[in-house]
C-alpha cells in the first residue's frame, strides 16, 4: 500500500514547502485538488510542484470535463510529463467543486467513460473523434511515455465504469472496511466485465488522516471528512435507487446538511457537531500511529492500494511524523 498527499494550490511559498517536506517523508505522490473559484489554478502549480521536487509523482485530483475541454486536459498533461517524465497522473471525475460552485450539472457516467480512452490517444499523437472532427496534439507522441489515466467515483455505476477504463480509482467512501472493500469490489467486477485483469487497476481512497495520542484533536482536525462525503452519497441515493452501498455510508444521508461549504475544508472552527465521533472514524485515518496502522492494514487486506489523505498544506510536522510512524509501518506490511 502506498501513502500519498492531497494538496490545495495555495499560497506558494508554503505549498513548494509542503510538496518537498512530502517528498522527503516518503510520500508516493502529490494529488492537487482543482477549483478555479476556490483555489489558484492547479496547473500552474503542478508545474511549479514538479520543477521543486525530484521524485514524487503529481496528479490532478480531480479535473473534469465540464470546465475544460478534454483536448486541453490532455495536452497540459502531456506537457508535464514531457517536461518530467513518469512523474504525472491524470485525474478526472464527473465534476465536483469545479463545477458545483458555478450552478452547473455534473457529466454523466456514460460521457466520462467516452472520454478517458480520447485521453489517452491524444497524450500518445494520435487522433480521436471529436463530434465529427478529427482532432489529434500535433506535438504529443508515445515516446512521452504511458500518463496513467485516474477517475474519481463514489457511486457503483461510476465505480464500475472506471474499473473498465481507468488505470487508477480514486474512491470517496471513508475508511470502513465494508464500505471500502464495497467499493474496491466493484470497480474489479468492472475490470473483469471489460476484458481487463483487475490487478491492473490501482485504486485509491481520498480521506482525511491526523496522527496524534490525542484522540479528540485527531478527531477535530478529521471532522470535514464525514460531511464532504455526504455530498456524493446524497447523490448518489438520490439518483441510484439500487446503489447498494453499505449502512456505513447511507447513515450520512440523515445527518447531511443543506451545502457543503468547499472553502473550509479544514477550518477547525466549523464545528460540524452533526457527525458523531462513530461516524467521524468511519471516514478519517485519526488517534495514535498503531490505531492508524491497524486501519490502513484492514483497508489492504480487502485490496485497497493507496491512501492520499487532504489536505496537507503547511503541515509539515504531521507530514514528519507520518514519514516516521506510518509509512515504514505500511511498507514492512507490504513486504
Amino acid at each position: 500500500m502506498k501513502i500519498s498527499a492531497q494538496f490545495m494550490p495555495g499560497d506558494l511559498p508554503v505549498f513548494l514547502d509542503s510538496v518537498r517536506k512530502a517528498e522527503e517523508a516518503g510520500y508516493a505522490r502529490a494529488y492537487l485538488v482543482e477549483g478555479q473559484l476556490l483555489w489558484r489554478d492547479v496547473y500552474v502549480y503542478m508545474t511549479h510542484g514538479l520543477a521543486a521536487t525530484e521524485r514524487i509523482v503529481f496528479g490532478t485530483a480531480v479535473t473534469n470535463p465540464r470546465t475544460r475541454h478534454y483536448s486541453v486536459i490532455a495536452s497540459a498533461h502531456a506537457t508535464l510529463a514531457e517536461l518530467h517524465p513518469g512523474r504525472v497522473v491524470l485525474g478526472m471525475g464527473r465534476g465536483d467543486n469545479a463545477v458545483r460552485t458555478l450552478g452547473l450539472k455534473q457529466v454523466s457516467t456514460s460521457q466520462l467513460r467516452e472520454v478517458a480512452p480520447k485521453l489517452r490517444e491524444l497524450m500518445a499523437g494520435r487522433a480521436v473523434d471529436c463530434d465529427g472532427t478529427d482532432i489529434r496534439i500535433q506535438w504529443a507522441s508515445e515516446a512521452i511515455g504511458k500518463v496513467p489515466v485516474m477517475l474519481s467515483a463514489s457511486g457503483p455505476r461510476t465505480l464500475r465504469m472506471a474499473g473498465a477504463v481507468a488505470d487508477i480509482v480514486m474512491l470517496q467512501v471513508g475508511v470502513n472496511p465494508e464500505a471500502v472493500k464495497w467499493a474496491v469490489d466493484i470497480v474489479k467486477a468492472g475490470a473483469e466485465e471489460a476484458g481487463r485483469d483487475p490487478g491492473d487497476v490501482e485504486t485509491t481512497l481520498y480521506t482525511a488522516m491526523w496522527v496524534s495520542d490525542d484522540l479528540d484533536e485527531a478527531r477535530s482536525q478529521t471532522r470535514w471528512a464525514a460531511a464532504c462525503a455526504a455530498n456524493h452519497v446524497a447523490d448518489v441515493m438520490r439518483n441510484v435507487p439500487d446503489h447498494g452501498m453499505p449502512e456505513a455510508l447511507t447513515r450520512l444521508a440523515a445527518l447531511r446538511g443543506d451545502h457543503y461549504d468547499y472553502a473550509s475544508h479544514l477550518d477547525p472552527s466549523v464545528e460540524r457537531s452533526e457527525y458523531p465521533d462513530e461516524v467521524i472514524d468511519d471516514f478519517a485515518f485519526n488517534g495514535p500511529p498503531e490505531r492508524i496502522v491497524d486501519m490502513l492494514r484492514a483497508l489492504a487486506a480487502v485490496g485497497l492500494d493507496e491512501v492520499a489523505p487532504c489536505y496537507l498544506n503547511g503541515r509539515l510536522d504531521e507530514m514528519d511524523v507520518v514519514g516516521r510512524e506510518i509509512i515504514p509501518a505500511v511498507s514492512a506490511l507490504a513486504a
